[in-house]
């Protein structure tokens, strides 16, 4: 059956909220909720209905038992307009019969932009009201299959129908024949609708979570005071203590063992005295049980880009470290996770490997905590102390989050090389635990003794000598290695961080002083030749000090810019400690050979010295100059050699060598006299002499197999009397068969050898990736040759028309030659972001080797 809908103009005045029949007591529990609507009823005259309707179908009705009225369900199919009465309702006949026109619906503009969006926003504010009111969604579920929701014109209808608004606004939609101002106006609707609703449900929900906490506060107060008043006890500060306790942990996820702790030393507490000694103890571990951030982090940076300038910002250089935190960032962004790692930065003092992990931290977005460990003795400091212990606590770790707050920080371990060890324990064994993904997530505090999860923590540890530290530590860490900074970016450093740095602090501004680029140069040649820019920081403050000084005396006066300059850089600073470039010129005498090593302070070069003299005894030997006060067993082994040799000649060797130093020495010794051989068989010069092998700077200790052909070399020298050629430097070890085997540190000799003027240099084969992996601008001017065997070393060393040449080619792989590039064809360091400087040009060559003030050097 069909029947024409018409809404009433106004509301029914014969049916109202008090009118509205009761279910009986004796009704069934499926119609006690039933009522009939406000806006149901009979009407007097066609009059009171609107003009405009809909045809209804009618596809169920259904009477109530026990009250007046029904439910009918009909379906919408097209609006109508009544033209006139046929027959006005009647007491026998409810419904009116009226003459009506069908209305044509407007057309939908599939390609009309202001359509679709009307239709993409009532969409959106459907689905919102929803997921908020409970009322729309029943009755959304149930007319859903009836709808097309991508129409717009039954879109609209369907949010119309179930729209609690006011009359006039649902007939104005109903009678709109625009398309586009019917959208809108149900998008009002809409709107409305999902507002009343919000405020409904925020309203409801504050009302029933006021009342269920109050009342269960009121019961559970009420509980505890009749307990209380039963007992005859009031409330004390212990029960207060327990409730702080309780709520600092309530926002945590504690692990499944450390909440059974937690509960079981909070049900202690509550049964001591607060006068007992046991009370304190137990009160002090909850306190620390709760101070661990169990489950917070903070978010991490995902951004590269935010990441990169930030790194950049801070430091200069460093691209290994920058380019690894970068990934880090890009690992943690594709797996959607937050996580740890270990990282050893090893280098030299003054190379910022302490203030990149500041960088590192604001980076990534973390908490930043660090803690020296140079010289820690006590495992105590990093496990923490038994609580049996009087004045217990827990270590350095639990200490660390507790005071970031977060268990994702960043902790930096600084001088990691320089762990003591003594009866109380060894602190690089409990770091085996503490740096190991695979264990520490469950790492053990002896105070707390619960697991703690340190895997979500990045590690970055700092140290000068990697040797020195163990090996099964050092395998569990990622090594990155700060060779230095050459003189370039010295003076790319200092223009960018440390001239306005220092102006800042001392406080004189950029108004007050001016540093020459020729000064800056001279500073950084002759004063400040350390790897790092700790010394030229020094230099930068002392300067800034000595203006500071001359600016308040003047105050009076109008302030005049203090220009730093080649004529008055003494009186500032004082003398430059280095003076002569060399020992020696370009080229050095018979017997001197300039090597390379690399010291705690970086690459550095080195001379040995080797001459002859007089004439042997029959018996070879080979003599050690040792410190005085060494035991009779040293002082036999060191005799040993005199009485196992064969052969006329001796050497005695100085220079505070170390024993395998000493060792190659005589290496280098017994190859020499065979190579002299095969040279000519009538040459037995280095087999009748008494030779004198000295490396200078004795104060120094020097160790190391790497100066094996530098002293091989020396000895050829010698025996020829023939130099090698000018500003050529080598380092490599060398076998009794001739081979030149690899060594470590390239990078930092390389370093050493720009800053001596080295425009040739010899290096092992087996080293060519480690040279070839050199930024560019730290080899120009350099060319490099890779030798395999000693032949080759000998061939390049000398001058080939001043020496005898080998009956026999090269018994060792091909040599491999890199040619020095050109100041033009490469890439310098240019300045960053923030800079002062302009144009970097590479230095002029620099004095010798900073090594006179360092405490030991391998070679």
């Amino acid at each position: 059956d069909y029947l024409g809908g018409f809404m009433t103009k106004e509301l029914p005045t014969n049916v109202a909220e008090s009118e509205l029949e009761q279910p009986s007591s004796g009704g069934s529990s499926s119609v006690t909720s039933q009522s009939l609507r406000r806006d149901a009823g009979r009407i007097n005259s066609v009059a009171e209905i609107e003009e405009v309707g809909t045809v209804l179908q009618v596809i169920n009705l259904t009477q109530y038992p026990n009250i007046s009225g029904g439910q009918v369900v009909v379906m919408p199919h097209k609006r109508i307009r009544r033209t006139k009465t046929v027959s006005a309702p009647s007491p026998n006949v409810v419904l009116a019969a009226v003459s009506v026109e069908y209305l044509d619906e407007p057309e939908v503009d599939v390609n009309d932009d202001k359509v679709k969006k009307l239709h993409k926003e009532i969409m959106a504010k459907m689905q919102d009201l929803l997921k908020t009111s409970l009322v729309y969604k029943e009755q959304f579920e149930q007319v859903i299959r009836f709808y097309d929701l991508d129409h717009p014109l039954k879109l609209a209808d369907l949010i119309a129908g179930m729209s609690l608004a006011q009359r006039e606004e649902l007939q104005a939609v109903l009678t709109e024949n625009n398309l586009g101002n019917r959208l809108e106006k149900v998008l009002a609707i809409v709107e409305k609708d999902l507002e009343f609703a919000r405020l409904q449900s925020r309203m409801k929900s504050q009302a029933e979570e006021k009342v269920t906490k109050e009342q269960r506060r009121i019961m559970l107060m009420a509980q505890m005071n009749n307990i209380m008043k039963e007992l005859g006890i009031d409330k004390d500060e212990k029960q207060t203590l327990i409730t702080q306790f309780r709520d600092a942990v309530a926002e945590m996820t504690l692990p499944a063992e450390a909440e059974k702790v937690f509960e079981a030393e909070l049900t202690k507490l509550a049964t001591l005295e607060p006068s007992s000694s046991e009370y304190n103890v137990c009160r002090t571990y909850l306190e620390w049980i709760t101070s661990v951030p169990w489950g917070i982090h903070t978010e991490e940076n995902k951004d590269i880009k935010r990441a990169e300038g930030i790194l950049d910002e801070d430091h200069y250089g460093l691209e290994d470290v920058k380019e690894r935190i970068l990934e880090h960032i890009a690992v943690s962004f594709l797996k959607g996770s937050i996580q740890g790692k270990i990282m050893c930065l090893a280098g030299p003092p003054g190379v910022g490997k302490t203030s990149i992990g500041k960088s590192i931290a604001r980076a990534l977005d973390r908490k930043f905590y660090r803690f020296s460990v140079g010289g820690m003795h006590d495992v105590s400091e990093l496990r923490g102390h038994r609580r049996t212990y009087v004045g217990a606590m827990p270590g350095k770790l639990i200490q660390c989050l507790k005071m970031v707050g977060s268990s994702n920080p960043v902790i930096l371990i600084d001088e990691i090389d320089k762990l003591g060890r003594d009866y109380r324990g060894d602190p690089s064994s409990a770091f085996l635990e503490i740096l190991d993904p695979e264990q520490n997530n469950s790492f053990r505090d002896h105070y707390l003794d619960v697991p703690v999860d340190l895997s979500r923590c990045l590690f970055v540890c700092t140290a000068n000598v990697i040797d020195h530290i163990p090996g099964p530590l050092l395998d569990r860490m990622e090594v990155i290695r700060i060779a230095g900074y050459v003189h370039e970016e010295k003076v790319a450093i200092a223009n960018q961080y440390l001239i306005p740095q220092t102006e800042e602090m001392s406080g004189i501004g950029k108004e007050s002083l001016v540093m020459k680029d020729e000064a800056l140069q001279k500073i950084i040649g002759d004063y400040a030749r350390e790897a790092g820019v700790r010394q030229l920081r020094k230099l930068l403050e002392k300067i800034n000090r000595k203006v500071a000084l001359k600016v308040v005396r003047k105050k009076d006066v109008e302030r005049e810019k203090t220009e730093i300059n080649l004529e008055n850089l003494a009186s500032f600073i004082g003398q430059p400690p280095f003076q002569s470039d060399r020992l020696y010129g370009s080229v050095a005498p018979p017997g001197v050979v300039m090597g390379l090593a690399w010291t705690q302070m970086g690459g550095a070069t080195l001379y040995i010295e080797a001459i002859g003299h007089g004439k042997a005894g029959i018996n070879t030997a080979i003599e050690f100059v040792a410190d005085k006060g060494e035991d009779d067993e040293d002082d036999q082994a060191r005799e040993e050699p005199k009485r196992k040799g064969g052969g006329g000649g001796s050497m005695k060797i100085t220079g505070q060598l170390g024993e395998v130093m000493s060792e190659s020495a005589a290496v280098c010794l017994t190859y020499s006299r065979l190579f002299m051989r095969e040279l000519n068989p009538d040459f037995t010069y280095l087999e009748d002499t008494a030779i004198h092998l000295n490396v200078p700077e004795g104060a120094v200790p020097k160790d190391g197999p790497s100066a094996g052909v530098t002293m091989a070399t020396a000895l050829m020298s010698m025996a020829l009397h023939t130099s090698i050629k000018p500003d050529l430097a080598m380092t490599g070890e060398l076998t009794l068969s001739g081979k030149v085997l690899k060594v470590g540190g390239i990078k930092e000799k390389v370093i050493a050898s720009r800053r001596e003027g080295i425009k040739t240099l010899l290096l092992p084969r087996q080293n060519e990736a480690d040279y070839t992996e050199l930024k560019d601008y730290l080899k120009i001017g350099i060319t490099a040759h890779f030798c395999d065997h000693y032949d080759d070393v000998y061939r390049l060393a000398f001058d080939g028309s001043l020496v005898p040449q080998l009956p026999f080619p090269s018994r060792g792989m091909s040599v491999v030659t890199i040619e020095a590039a050109a100041v033009a064809e490469v890439e310098a360091p240019t300045k960053q972001d923030e800079g002062s400087f302009s144009t970097v040009v590479p230095p002029t060559p620099l004095p010798s080797s900073p090594s006179v003030s360092l405490t030991g050097c391998v070679v």
